[in-house]
């Protein structure tokens, strides 16, 4: 976390998933409780350091060291937590101080600090000990959505690989020397991170299916999961099959997984170094370590879908089963984290493969175009979720002039376009394609995802196939003979949405005369699917309020938006 990452937070206030706690060298006696809430609850972000109207006081820098010790001990501690949670506190420099950042993930448990149940309503941390209602709707939602926490009664100690309990130390003890985790037996290790836990509605205790995913051995996992494995391969020459493999496809525990994959990658793509300050970063390692960790720890493990890695000569493609929080493009600017296995993310962040809740999709957007300059990756929350990892990069803007002809407008909005296209990125496989093969990929696709977006109103007999494109008289030229009506004024405006633009500039654009119209039939459709937003959505009537494109907008104008 940096600190804009921080002033953003900072700037958003207390609320169901922030909290602020002044704090000079000792730990708030509240902490815990809000810990715990978090916890129970859709996980949050303690900054201590800040009072409760948002100003920074900053903490003692003398008791940073002391700070984090005390609450990494207490974490770990049943007397004060109960079944123990790990976090790593780190601080963030502000310009008025220094600020301690404690990111808690929802847990797969309830917890519990010093006998008392706590729930995160609103800014609040609510004693929930004796409403047998709410306590008994927590267990019913985490049971239901962390699979990973499903309590297997007959998996035993002899059903795991102890090799990999020293594989994990040594693993934990090259990233952090001082971790808990090294200093207790096999079994503790299981207990301390909740892989070996007791469901407290039915009494049932026991090893979990995360445990078996970390620790156990393969005739283990494929016997729980007998569908379960994840593919890599290499399809550059062979479209259809591949040019590489990892053979067989690999079903073991998701520590050697990880090791697997990531050096597959590293066998198959360039290194490429960068000064960051005056640490030299890989940048290979810096984004797969991220996109590799996050696909093994956001996976559905209860799905029979298998996980599927494939490198490409112009992208890396990886889809997961998932167990979807919304549906849609992911903005890396905007968006809310949330854990999927948080007790796997804790193995994976003590190895030091997984930074904070989010880490993997802000840093990804960061070091990527670095390693590919100009580039930005695509990240697809659906029932599978999608990485697309560009390894070539081109925009839309080299064909403003053809595109501004085509569309055929009131006026000339070359310029408009040239600047609005350069951050609407072709599909990697379109890196080198002319403009016709341009229009070719991108018609079928409006159409394939407009015609399903049913506020969109697509026109069903719009030309889509290639055959039908190439029977329509200047088709390349005038996008009037191309596309139906509505769909026309759709993609039209989107286009001229890529750079901040009035009402009254859309109307002229289209010579459109009746404002009321126009808004009903193209900017609500647009608008209520998230295409499009005002520049200042506080303030509609701002009679500055322009309109400008959405991610999720970006992604339909460029052809690779998916739906399940």
């Amino acid at each position: 976390m940096d600190l804009q990452q921080l002033q953003q937070i900072i700037n958003q206030g207390e609320g169901l998933r922030i909290e602020f706690k002044e704090a000079t060298d000792t730990v708030p006696g509240s902490f815990y409780e809000t810990v715990v809430s978090f916890s129970n609850t859709d996980g949050g972000v303690i900054l201590l350091g800040v009072d409760d109207n948002g100003i920074v006081k900053g903490i003692n820098r003398d008791a940073t060291t002391k700070l984090q010790k005390d609450i990494i001990t207490a974490l770990n501690s049943r007397d004060c937590i109960n079944p123990p949670v790990y976090v790593q506190p780190f601080t963030v420099e502000h310009p008025d101080g220094l600020v301690m950042v404690i990111q808690t993930p929802s847990s797969s448990q309830l917890h519990d600090h010093k006998g008392i149940i706590y729930s995160r309503e609103f800014e609040v941390d609510i004693d929930i000990t004796n409403n047998q209602h709410k306590v008994s709707d927590i267990y019913l939602r985490k049971r239901n959505f962390f699979t990973e926490s499903i309590i297997y009664p007959h998996l035993k100690m002899e059903h795991l690989d102890a090799a990999l309990f020293e594989k994990a130390r040594q693993i934990i003890r090259n990233n952090k020397s001082d971790h808990p985790w090294l200093l207790v037996s096999d079994e503790q290790m299981l207990r301390d991170s909740t892989l070996w836990c007791i469901d407290f509605q039915t009494g049932e205790e026991g090893l979990t299916l995360a445990a078996a995913l970390i620790f156990g051995k393969d005739s283990t996992i494929q016997s729980i999961l007998p569908a379960y494995k994840v593919e890599a391969m290499v399809r550059i020459l062979n479209k259809d099959r591949w040019d590489d493999r990892i053979n067989p496809p690999l079903r073991t525990n998701l520590i050697d997984t990880y090791l697997r994959l990531k050096q597959f990658i590293n066998d198959k793509l360039p290194e490429k170094f960068y000064l960051e300050g005056d640490q030299r970063i890989d940048l290979r390692d810096k984004i797969f370590r991220e996109v590799i960790g996050n696909a093994i720890v956001h996976r559905e493990y209860t799905s029979a879908l298998s996980t599927e890695m494939i490198i490409t000569d112009t992208e890396v493609r990886i889809t997961n089963p998932n167990r979807a929080y919304f549906h849609g493009v992911i903005n890396a600017n905007g968006f809310n984290p949330h854990p999927k296995n948080p007790n796997i993310r804790k193995f994976f962040t003590s190895f030091g493969w997984t930074d904070e809740i989010g880490s993997g999709i802000r840093n990804t957007n960061k070091y990527l175009p670095l390693y590919v300059p100009g580039a930005k990756p695509v990240f697809i929350e659906n029932d599978t979720f999608v990485t697309e990892i560009p390894l070539v990069f081109a925009t839309l803007s080299k064909f403003a002039d053809k595109w501004n002809k085509w569309l055929e407008l009131n006026g000339n909005f070359s310029i408009h376009l040239s600047a609005g296209f350069t951050n609407i990125a072709l599909p990697a496989v379109l890196s080198n394609a002319s403009w016709t093969e341009v229009l070719l990929f991108l018609v079928p696709s409006w159409h394939k995802i407009g015609t399903q977006l049913k506020s969109l109103d697509w026109p069903v007999n719009q030309f889509f196939t290639k055959e039908e494109i190439e029977k329509v008289p200047c088709w390349t030229e005038k996008g009037t003979e191309l596309l139906r009506k509505k769909a026309w004024y759709l993609i039209a405006i989107l286009s001229l949405c890529t750079e901040p633009m009035k009402l009254k500039d859309l109307l002229f654009a289209f010579n459109y005369k009746n404002e009321k119209t126009f808004r009903d039939n193209y900017i609500k459709p647009l608008r209520s699917l998230g295409f499009i937003s005002l520049t200042n959505e506080d303030k509609p009537t701002d009679p500055e309020n322009k309109y400008i494109i959405s991610e999720q907008g970006k992604v339909f104008l460029s052809g690779q938006f998916h739906l399940e």
